[in-house]
């Protein structure tokens, strides 16, 4: 990844998968964001605005929306769902997951954080409305 960027003299990074296998973050102080984002990122080029999606619902999942993280990493940023407007493009991020239902109907042998997002249905009209 670092080649390329280089290559590519990139201005910004999305992120657009799960941030943190298996089961997302257990805080803030998860030692995970460390070695998981902030050490592995390290060519010149990367050290760009990241726009990070479709954060894991599994493990404290407000531990990576919390701003702190952008304390701790100026890169990072990840938000439920926002708008990035340009003079370029428009670019809009959805937090698809809260969508699918066998998440919330048969989560199988894992637990998921859902704070933010119940009410499900009320959460997805006004997700929708944007």
């Amino acid at each position: 990844m670092g080649r390329v960027v280089d290559e590519l003299n990139i201005d910004f990074v999305v992120s657009t998968g799960d941030n943190f296998y298996d089961d997302g973050l257990t805080g803030i102080n998860d030692p995970a964001f460390q070695y998981s984002f902030s050490d592995i990122y390290t060519t010149n080029n990367l050290q760009k605005q990241w726009y990070n999606g479709n954060h894991d619902y599994r493990g404290d999942v407000e531990a990576q929306l919390n701003p702190i993280l952008q304390n701790i990493d100026h890169r990072w940023f990840c938000q439920r769902s926002f708008i990035v407007h340009t003079e370029i493009a428009e670019f809009f991020f959805v937090d698809t997951t809260p969508f699918v239902d066998k998440y919330f109907l048969k989560p199988k042998d894992h637990k998921y954080d859902w704070r933010g997002v119940l009410p499900r249905n009320k959460y997805l009209s006004n997700l929708l409305k944007v």
